[in-house]
């Protein structure tokens, strides 16, 4: 937990380098490999200083390292730091790469059972909310996202929450009864 909690105050203090030189040399002089938890650090990092490409580049080396793996808020934070720095498109491409669907550029990953990871369910609601509000683009990509979801998790109804289904309860049946873990 010190060495993330590093990460975060060297990122907010707008010293990307310094935060990966850290989790480079305290990894390699100690042994050990950096967990999820760093590697969410370092994406949030990258985030407050702008470095979307360096978020999504980290989504890669964390999938290249066999011993960590990937997490719901992971995906969760990248998906949000893509529309904050307003490229939803993107956001679209690692909501795919978390629920193992194709039409990604990241790394496939997978947790060691072969599951998808899955998105946090809040983190979820809000990027179809941010989608649906969207321009014409970001609505056909939702829509086509959404049917795959579906198709592939089990989630009934053809466009996400319709059919008189609440965001809620189509976003818990999306990561509860599907291929990704719920958070309950």
């Amino acid at each position: 937990y010190t060495l993330s909690i590093l990460v975060k105050i060297l990122g907010h203090a707008r010293r990307l380098p310094q935060a990966f030189e850290v989790v480079e040399s305290l990894s390699s002089q100690n042994g050990f490999r950096p967990n999820v938890q760093v590697y969410t650090c370092l994406v949030q990092a990258c985030l407050h200083n702008r470095r979307l490409d360096k978020a999504l580049s980290l989504h890669d080396t964390m999938v290249a390292d066999a011993g960590c793996a990937m997490d719901e808020k992971f995906y969760a934070v990248l998906a949000r730091g893509c529309l904050q720095m307003r490229q939803p498109l993107k956001a679209v491409e690692v909501v795919r790469a978390a629920y193992q669907l194709h039409g990604h550029k990241l790394a496939p990953s997978a947790r060691r059972d072969g599951r998808a990871v899955g998105v946090e369910a809040k983190a979820l609601e809000e990027f179809a909310a941010k989608l649906q509000a969207g321009g014409r683009e970001e609505q056909e990509a939702w829509a086509k996202l959404s049917g795959e979801l579906e198709k592939s998790c089990g989630v009934r109804g053809s466009s996400g929450y319709s059919h008189g289904a609440s965001r809620d309860a189509w976003c818990r049946r999306l990561v509860v009864g599907g291929r990704g873990r719920g958070s309950h």
